[in-house]
């Protein structure tokens, strides 16, 4: 039997939270915050709470035509220092939650990245800031 690809969320260097269906994840390590919709929060959420890859393009297979939409996002997320191989599995319990998903005909694996903040994310406010008005704002030889 095939090893199955658990991942999780990849601390310190990633948070993320979900609003009101969407997941906003920001990699602290590069700056980069990302916006997951639709199926990808789905699919984040779940693989989050530790479902396998495989197990969740199964499922998806039959409703999406294929497997691959589920291992690319799968990898897309881990190429971004959002989620990485779980050093200690855990098992998921209860059933996924791309099955509700899915079946209400939920589409589109969005995964958008905002590099518009990064100078911010990336600010170090005990150091790096202007002595006169403080943090967020940067000193003038920055």
């Amino acid at each position: 039997m095939k090893q199955q690809t658990v991942l999780e969320i990849a601390a310190p260097s990633c948070v993320a939270q979900e609003f009101e269906g969407e997941v906003i994840a920001l990699n602290l390590a590069s700056g980069t915050y990302y916006s997951l919709r639709d199926l990808g929060a789905v699919l984040w959420q779940d693989l989050a709470a530790g479902h396998s890859v495989e197990s969740l393009a199964a499922l998806a297979a039959g409703p999406l035509g294929s497997i691959q939409a589920v291992v690319d996002f799968a990898a897309n997320v881990e190429a971004h220092g959002l989620l990485r191989p779980a050093s200690n599995p855990v098992t998921a319990v209860g059933e996924p939650r791309l099955v509700a998903a899915l079946a209400v005909g939920t589409s589109g694996m969005i995964l958008e990245a905002f590099e518009d903040m990064q100078s911010l994310f990336l600010l170090d406010p005990v150091h790096e800031v202007d002595d006169t008005r403080g943090w967020p704002t940067q000193p003038t030889s920055a």
